[in-house]
């Protein structure tokens, strides 16, 4: 599995096996987890931060495509609906 998704996983206390709802529409499931914040955009002295649970958000394909696309969702929104749902 990969390290994001591993973090994901971990963090929410998921197994590979369980249903992750998608956190924009919440009416489909997920199958992506998805890097708020590109990887690219970190760079190499900080990339240990691009897998922080802060920048990772459970995604359907179709607000995953409509996200990367900036059809729908912007980045600031897609945070804010991510950070509601972290444990506190």
């Amino acid at each position: 599995m990969a390290k994001h998704k591993t973090v994901y996983f971990e963090y929410f206390g998921y197994g590979e096996q369980d249903t992750i709802m998608c956190e924009l529409c919440e009416s489909r499931i997920a199958v992506d987890i998805m890097h708020i914040i590109p990887r690219s955009k970190f760079g190499k002295k900080r990339k240990n931060e691009q897998d922080d649970i802060k920048n990772l958000c459970a995604g359907c394909r179709e607000c995953h495509r409509d996200f990367d696309d900036g059809r729908k969702w912007t980045t600031k929104e897609v945070q804010e609906i991510h950070l509601r749902n972290l444990k506190n």
